[in-house]
């Protein structure tokens, strides 16, 4: 039986762990990318549901403030800085006239030193409701 091998002087030994050492940082970036991504969709989410929490108290109150305040407590446990939250009464304050409320969050980048290569993803959502009482 004749058998076969490698030529003296080469070793095939360390191919795996090069191999191993190439792939690893790009399996590292695709899951930081997946996991932005998801942050990011949550991030969309919860500033989505503060608009509406925020319209929805401010039609009931009538009050600039409790709208506000609403639309920040629905944006609690978002990472980075707090949103804006931007409260507006286009037509009046009267009965059946709209409130609307306008949050805006800056997203961080989760790789530490990458945000001055990528920039930063910005949320804004508004959503408008009639008041349901007079000032």
């Amino acid at each position: 039986m004749l058998r076969m091998t490698s030529a003296p002087g080469r070793r095939e030994s360390g191919q795996a762990t090069v191999e191993l050492a190439l792939v690893i940082p790009v399996l590292l970036l695709l899951t930081a990318a997946v996991c932005q991504i998801a942050l990011g969709l949550n991030c969309y989410l919860v500033v989505t549901q503060a608009s509406r929490e925020g319209a929805r108290r401010g039609a009931e109150t009538n009050d600039e403030g409790e709208a506000r305040s609403a639309a920040v407590r629905a944006c609690r446990g978002l990472p980075g800085g707090d949103p804006s939250v931007d409260v507006e009464f286009p037509e009046g304050r009267s009965r059946g006239k709209p409130v609307r409320v306008i949050v805006t969050y800056r997203m961080p980048v989760l790789i530490p030193g990458l945000s001055s290569l990528v920039p930063q993803a910005r949320f804004s959502r508004g959503t408008s409701m009639a008041l349901e009482r007079d000032r």
